[in-house]
């Protein structure tokens, strides 16, 4: 009888353990896809600020897609260096206009 009741507090403890680590995992996969939401929206605003000629908008868009990125732990690293370049040639064409004007 006490190997019965051992076991099935065993049981319980597992359970619940499993419980709490799926929550977990679905709570960090949810934050993940809510910055890769984000990056994708920044992105966006990036693309319609450099059509606008606004590149310091444009610069600041691209800024905080990489940061939110990095944030959502992407294992797709060249993704975040061509966001990076990207950031960088913005950046340089935004203070070459504010530095023409």
């Amino acid at each position: 009888m006490k190997k019965l009741v051992g076991l099935t507090y065993g049981l319980a403890a597992i359970a619940a353990i499993s419980a709490t680590v799926a929550s977990a995992n679905y709570i960090v996969g949810k934050s993940k896809i809510q910055e890769l939401e984000r990056a994708a929206r920044l992105q966006n605003l990036a693309v319609i600020a450099v059509k606008n000629n606004d590149y310091s908008l444009a610069c600041k868009a691209q800024n905080e897609a990489e940061d939110a990125l990095v944030k959502a732990h992407t294992k797709a690293r060249d993704v975040v260096g061509m966001l990076y370049q990207s950031s960088n040639d913005l950046c340089t064409k935004a203070n070459k206009v504010i530095a023409q004007n």
